[in-house]
């Protein structure tokens, strides 16, 4: 028996209007195309391909493991171009490596591009329609998936992440070989759609109410016929078709499943009401920077998450703090995208105007050179990431790194790789959600959240969703048909 085995990451933000193109991938993030790298690359960097090498291969399957694509950081939509060349490279990739008994694809889910809005289904039509695979296909996709019927009616079963933020790749893709071993009975897959965005800020996979759905859907997933429950509170920064929170359930009992997914739906909508963002205003946070504790405070930037696809060129938090720059009890470490302000630097200036606010700031430069590290924390493990060019800034007690390019920066080798120590520091700021918890194994308390300019904004009603894509909560506080169910034949 033999399984051909890929992974395509990105995530798009349709607010962000900057196309992502091809650098985003080969030089910010991972392109590894032929077994022989991939292979490396997944012995190297704990991975959704490790952990399905690891449970094929134990029962005895021949491995293809033949692509492996992910993104320096979410952005807006793929350039018609760049989707071209990630879609011609994975289908020469699979079809070079078949045939095959199953193919498993480890995707996002929540990538766009200009011309199509979901990518996901796409590549799934391409391995059925265009490559004429009727092998089993498996699916595994990040829990900020935006789950369309396109993707069921392709994928023979689909699971998905069960932690926020992400720490269980290996786990994952484990799970997913293990659906391929269990491949014979007649399976159906069944979609609940929950008209419903809910802040990332509030699903934490350990503690509050993303929890509880965890557990309730662990014991649904006992029920006779049911393989796989996996649940996405959705990337809420799109502006497209189907958006929605979703209960997808993986199984041989479609009346059982039926059952399930409905209880699992209707228990989430029930807690719209309590979702909580975080949100805090600066007059709060400014009295915490006066304490200086054994670990550092986390400056989350909620409105310029790189990690949800914003452009990172946001200064919110040295507008703040530059008055107080001289007076701090530590260090704050700052980041923001802003590529003239790199080249300045590097040509030896000390004025500089920063990010999308303008902030004016006399600096001395204290570091010049490629920002390129590899993840140390308990997310993204292993893997490399790069800023791109990059400088850092001092003024007071303030020191900003400016780069040329976003990145998941949410992992103190972000900073480390610059000459700072984020460990030592009085704060650090996050352009991330959720994924400094990983990064840093920080406490929900070590979080100061703020809002400000970015499209990733959790003030969702102030983003520009079209009208056909509102009815839905909290856009419209009371859809029209809160809960849809769908069924693959």
């Amino acid at each position: 028996m033999k399984a051909v085995i890929a992974q395509f990451l990105f995530e798009s933000n349709t607010f962000n209007p900057a196309e992502a193109e091809l650098a985003l991938f080969t030089q910010g993030g991972t392109w590894r195309a032929g077994e022989p790298a991939v292979r490396t690359w997944s012995g190297e960097a704990p991975s959704r391909i490790s952990g399905s090498l690891g449970v094929l291969e134990a029962a005895g399957w021949t491995t293809a493991p033949v692509l492996a694509v992910m993104c320096g950081s979410p952005a807006g939509r793929l350039s018609r171009a760049c989707f071209a060349r990630i879609r011609a490279e994975l289908a020469l990739a699979l079809r070079t490596a078949l045939p095959a008994d199953a193919i498993v694809l480890h995707l996002h889910g929540a990538a766009c591009a200009t011309g199509e809005d979901d990518v996901e289904g796409n590549l799934l039509a391409l391995v059925r329609e265009e490559l004429g695979f009727r092998g089993t296909l498996v699916v595994s996709l990040d829990l900020h998936a935006n789950i369309t019927r396109r993707m069921l009616r392709h994928a023979d079963a689909l699971t998905a992440y069960r932690t926020m933020p992400h720490t269980d790749f290996v786990a994952t893709g484990a799970r997913a070989a293990r659906l391929v071993l269990q491949a014979g009975l007649r399976r159906t897959r069944t979609l609940a759609k929950v008209a419903a965005l809910i802040p990332p800020t509030d699903t934490h996979d350990a503690e509050g109410r993303f929890a509880e759905i965890l557990a309730r859907a662990r014991q649904l997933e006992s029920r006779p016929g049911i393989e796989d429950i996996s649940v996405f509170p959705v990337q809420p920064w799109l502006d497209v078709a189907e958006l929605g929170t979703s209960v997808v359930i993986t199984g041989t009992n479609p009346v059982e499943a039926c059952a399930a997914a409905a209880e699992l739906a209707n228990l989430w909508y029930a807690q719209r009401h309590a979702w909580q963002a975080g949100v805090q205003p600066w007059s709060e946070i400014k009295v915490r920077l006066r304490e200086k504790r054994s670990r550092p405070w986390i400056l989350v930037d909620s409105a310029d998450a790189t990690t949800g696809g914003s452009a990172g060129r946001s200064a919110e938090v040295l507008r703040e703090l530059l008055p107080l720059a001289d007076e701090l009890p530590g260090e704050v470490l700052l980041w923001v995208v802003d590529p003239a302000a790199v080249v300045a630097a590097e040509h030896g200036a000390a004025r500089f105007i920063l990010g999308e606010q303008g902030i004016e700031l006399t600096a001395q430069v204290r570091w010049t050179g490629e920002g390129r590290y590899v993840a140390r924390g308990r997310s993204y493990t292993g893997q490399t990431f790069s800023m791109g060019h990059a400088a850092v800034l001092s003024a007071g007690r303030l020191r900003v790194v400016v780069s040329s390019a976003p990145s998941i920066g949410a992992d103190p080798a972000f900073y480390e790789c610059v000459g700072l120590a984020p460990d030592d520091a009085l704060a650090v700021q996050v352009k991330s959600l959720m994924g400094w918890r990983a990064g840093y194994a920080a406490e929900a308390g070590c979080g100061l959240v703020f809002d400000g300019p970015g499209c990733t904004s959790l003030s969702f009603a102030r983003l520009p969703f079209s009208a056909p894509h509102r009815d839905i909560f909290p856009l419209n506080e009371n859809p029209q048909t809160p809960v849809t169910l769908w069924q693959s034949s």
